[in-house]
C-alpha cells in the first residue's frame, strides 16, 4: 500500500512535464538505486529527493556531475569490478562521486583527501601509507581497497548500506547516536527534515547519492546529453599497474612509456614529487593505461636507471636560499629546483625542500628531516 502509494504520488509531481517513457525511466533507474542501498522504493516520495534530483539532472550542477564522470573514465571500470568483488553495491561509486568528482586531488578543510575523501588519521589506520613522499589516498586504487575496507565494517556495524553511507559521511557514532534518539533506523525517520536525527549536511549527501545514481542509470537522461555509452562503464579496465623501485623519476618512467610527464602524474596523484619515494628496497605501483604497457616494457631499461640516487628532506630556515643549500650538501641548484618541481628559485621558511644526493659527500646519508 505504502509503495503503490508513493508511486502515485511520484508520478503526479511529474505528470505535468514527461510522459510515460519518462515515468518508466525513472521509477526503474529510482528504485534499482534504493534497493541496492536497502531502502524502501516509497522514498521515491521524498520532497526534497525529488527537489534534489531536479537540480542534480539541470543546468550547471548536471554539467559538472557529466564532467566528473568523464574525468573518471580511466578508474570506473576498475572500482566497479573491485566493488562488487568484494561484495559492495557497485553504487557506492556514486557516493565517492559525491565526496570528490572522481577527482584524486580532491582535498578538504578537514583535511580529508582523495576520491573517497579519507581522513590521515582512517586511512593509517586502513593500511594507507602518508608521509613527506607520498599520500596514498590520492592513489585511486588503494584508497579504493581502503574504502571498501571500511565500507564492510560500517555495514557489518549496522546491517543496511544506506545506514554505512551515513556512517561514512557523519561518523558511526554520530550515527549510533541519530539511531538511539529516533528508536529506529528507519530511512523515513532519520531523514526526517524537522527532527534533524542526523546533520543536514548527512541528510543532503544521501539524497545526493541516490540522485546521482538515478541520473546516471537513466536511459532517458543520458540519451538527451548523447551520453548512453556511461552505462556501458565498467565493461573494459584501462589501467594497470607495473611495479618499479623506489627513486626512480617519473619522467623516466613517462619516457620509457612513450607518455608525457604531465599526463603520468594525473593518474599518479598520490607521489608528492616528480620520483618515487627513495628506498632501495621497495617497490611501488605507478599507473599507465593499457595501451603504454607494450611500450613500457620494451623501453624501460632499469639498468640504465641510477639507483645510487639518495634524498634527504630539509626545512628551510631564516637565512637560507637555494644557493646556501646547494652548497651545503653539494649538488646543484638545478637539480634541487626539479626534485621540487620549482620554477622560480624563491623559498619560505618552514617550507621543505627534497634534495637530491647523488655522488656528494652527504650521499650515504639516511633519508630524513633535518632536525632544526
Amino acid at each position: 500500500m505504502r509503495n503503490n502509494l508513493a508511486k502515485f504520488i511520484f508520478v503526479a509531481i511529474f505528470v505535468s512535464i514527461s510522459n510515460a517513457n519518462f515515468y518508466e525511466n525513472q521509477f526503474s533507474a529510482g528504485e534499482s538505486i534504493l534497493n541496492a542501498f536497502d531502502i524502501d522504493t516509497s522514498f521515491q516520495a521524498d520532497v526534497s529527493l525529488f527537489e534534489m534530483h531536479n537540480q542534480i539532472i539541470s543546468g550547471e550542477r548536471w554539467e559538472s556531475f557529466i564532467d566528473s564522470f568523464e574525468r573518471g573514465y580511466v578508474y570506473i571500470p576498475i572500482l566497479k569490478q573491485m566493488l562488487s568483488d568484494a561484495g559492495v553495491p557497485q553504487e557506492f561509486l556514486y557516493l565517492a562521486m559525491a565526496e570528490s568528482e572522481f577527482s584524486p586531488r580532491a582535498y578538504s578543510p578537514k583535511k580529508a583527501s582523495g576520491i573517497w575523501q579519507i581522513m590521515p588519521s582512517t586511512g593509517r589506520q586502513l593500511g594507507l601509507r602518508i608521509d613527506d613522499f607520498i599520500d596514498e589516498r590520492r592513489d585511486p586504487i588503494k584508497s579504493t581497497a581502503a574504502a571498501i575496507k571500511y565500507l564492510k565494517f560500517l555495514y557489518n556495524a549496522t546491517g543496511k548500506w544506506y545506514l554505512a553511507a551515513m556512517a561514512y559521511n557523519c561518523g558511526i557514532g554520530r550515527l549510533q547516536r541519530a539511531i538511539k534518539e529516533a528508536g529506529s533506523d528507519d530511512v523515513w525517520v532519520l531523514m526526517n527534515e524537522n527532527k534533524k536525527y542526523i546533520p543536514s549536511e548527512t541528510r543532503s549527501y544521501i539524497r545526493m547519492i541516490i540522485s546521482m545514481g538515478a541520473a546516471f542509470n537513466d536511459i532517458g537522461i543520458l540519451k538527451n546529453e548523447e551520453k548512453e555509452y556511461f552505462l556501458n562503464r565498467g565493461v573494459t579496465t584501462t589501467l594497470t599497474s607495473i611495479k618499479i623501485q623506489g627513486g626512480v623519476s617519473l619522467d623516466s618512467i613517462a619516457k620509457g612509456a612513450g607518455i608525457s610527464l604531465k599526463e603520468l602524474k594525473q593518474y599518479n596523484r598520490q607521489f608528492r614529487y616528480d620520483f618515487l619515494p627513495p628506498s632501495d628496497k621497495v617497490e611501488f605501483d605507478v599507473y599507465l593505461p593499457y595501451e603504454y604497457l607494450l611500450s613500457f616494457k620494451q623501453n624501460f631499461d632499469p639498468k640504465k636507471i641510477d639507483f645510487k640516487t639518495h634524498f634527504v628532506t630539509y626545512k628551510v630556515v631564516k637565512g637560507d636560499s637555494l644557493y646556501s643549500i646547494s652548497r651545503k650538501y653539494g649538488v646543484s641548484i638545478n637539480s634541487i629546483k626539479v626534485a621540487n618541481n620549482l620554477k622560480k628559485t624563491l623559498i619560505s621558511i618552514n617550507q621543505k625542500l627534497i634534495i637530491p644526493l647523488t655522488n656528494s659527500k652527504y650521499a650515504m646519508v639516511n633519508n630524513s628531516v633535518n632536525g632544526r
